[in-house]
C-alpha cells in the first residue's frame, strides 16, 4: 500500500558534496553551514544558517547522523528541499540506525522525500516543524524514541510513521493537512504510545485519518484530538499478534473525534482484542463507531460517549444498547 523505510532506504551512496565534520576542541557547539554535512562523533551541534539543498544529485541527506550522542540544534532556522524523488534517498535529517542517544530540535525541515528519519533508539526529536515532505514528515523507527511536540503539516503520505518502531511515545504533536494519516503505525510496530496529540484535517485521499494503524501489537492510543479528517478520526485496521500476547492488542482511550467525514472510531475485522474506553465521538459523518465484527467479536467497548454505531454492518442500538457501550 505505501514505502516504507527500512535502515537500507536511508543509507545510499552519497553524493561527492558529502562532507564530515568533527567537533572542535571547544566548549562551544560545532557550527554546521552547509548540504551533506555528516555528524559522525559525539558532541554537540547548531545549525548557523538556512541551508537550501535543492538541486543535488543522487542519493543525499540534508544532514546525516551516524554517531551516538549528538545533540542537534537547528537553533531557529531552516533546511529545505525542493526535491522529490522516491527512486532515490532524500532526507532533511537522516539519523542512522544502531546508535543512541541522538537529539534533535529547534527548526525546520521544509521538503524532501522524507523530512526526519529516526532510525537510531532512546533519541528524541523535539520542537520541529516539518512541512510538505513528499512523502513521510517523521519516519520512527528504533526502539524508545520519543517524539514530542512537533508540528508536522503538508506531508505527501502520513505525517508520522512508526516503521517498525518498538516502545516509542508519540506526545503532544499537532500533524495536520497530511494526504494519508496524521500519525500512522505499520510494519509489526511493537509496544508503542500515541497520547495527547493534535490530529485534524488529514486527508485527500479518501483514506486519511488522525491516527491509523495498519498493523501493530500492543498499541496504545490516548487523549488525543481528531477531528475533521476527510475518512476517520482513529481506524484500527489491524492487530498482529507474533508474540500470542493476550491483549488487549489495541488500547483506544480517552480521545476526542469529532467531525471526521465517515467514522469516528472504526475496528476493522482483522483487529481483534482491541479496548476501546472512554472516547467522545460526535458529529461523524456515517456513524461515530465502527466494529466491523457482529456483537464485537473479542473487541471490547466501555463507557464511551456517542450517538451513532454500527456492528457487523447493521446497527448496534446506540448508547448502552448494544455491545458497543
Amino acid at each position: 500500500m505505501f514505502a516504507l523505510l527500512g535502515a537500507a532506504a536511508v543509507w545510499g551512496t552519497r553524493s561527492t558534496h558529502a562532507r564530515s565534520i568533527l567537533p572542535q576542541a571547544t566548549t562551544s557547539p560545532t557550527p554546521v553551514t552547509t548540504c551533506g554535512e555528516v555528524l559522525n562523533q559525539p558532541g554537540e551541534y547548531v545549525l548557523t544558517t538556512n541551508l537550501d539543498c535543492s538541486g543535488a544529485t543522487g542519493d543525499y541527506n540534508g544532514v546525516t547522523i551516524t554517531a551516538s550522542n549528538v545533540n542537534f540544534h537547528l537553533a531557529g532556522h531552516t533546511i529545505a528541499s525542493s526535491d522529490c524523488d522516491t527512486n532515490r534517498n532524500i532526507s532533511g535529517i537522516a539519523v542512522a540506525g544502531g546508535l543512541t542517544n541522538v537529539k534533535i530540535d529547534g527548526g525546520a525541515i521544509i521538503g524532501f522525500n522524507d523530512g526526519i528519519v529516526l532510525a537510531s533508539s532512546f533519541s528524541q526529536v523535539k520542537g520541529m516543524t516539518v512541512q510538505n515532505a513528499c512523502v513521510f514528515g517523521i519516519a520512527v523507527q528504533g526502539s524508545n524514541n520519543v517524539v514530542q511536540t512537533n508540528v508536522v503539516t503538508g506531508s505527501g503520505s502520513d505525517g508520522i510513521i512508526l516503521s517498525p518502531a518498538t516502545r516509542a511515545n508519540i506526545t503532544s504533536n499537532y500533524s495536520s493537512g497530511n494526504k494519508r494519516a496524521g500519525i500512522a503505525v505499520s510494519d509489526f510496530a511493537y509496544d508503542n504510545t500515541i497520547e495527547k496529540n493534535v490530529l485534524n484535517n488529514n486527508g485527500g485521499t479518501g483514506e486519511g485519518a488522525g491516527v491509523i494503524v495498519f498493523n501493530g501489537t500492543k498499541t496504545m492510543i490516548r487523549y488525543n484530538t481528531a477531528n475533521n479528517n476527510d475518512f476517520a478520526g482513529i481506524r484500527i485496521a489491524s492487530a498482529t499478534n507474533p508474540r500470542n500476547e493476550a491483549g488487549p492488542l489495541t488500547t483506544v482511550m480517552g480521545n476526542t473525534v469529532s467531525g471526521n467525514a465517515n467514522v469516528g472510531i472504526w475496528i476493522q475485522a482483522n483487529a481483534p482484542l482491541s479496548s476501546v474506553s472512554a472516547n467522545t465521538a460526535f458529529g461523524n459523518g456515517d456513524t461515530d463507531l465502527l466494529d466491523e465484527v457482529y456483537s464485537c467479536g473479542t473487541n471490547t467497548w466501555l463507557n464511551n460517549l456517542f450517538m451513532t454505531d454500527l456492528a457487523g454492518g447493521v446497527p448496534d442500538g446506540g448508547p448502552k444498547a448494544g455491545c458497543i457501550q
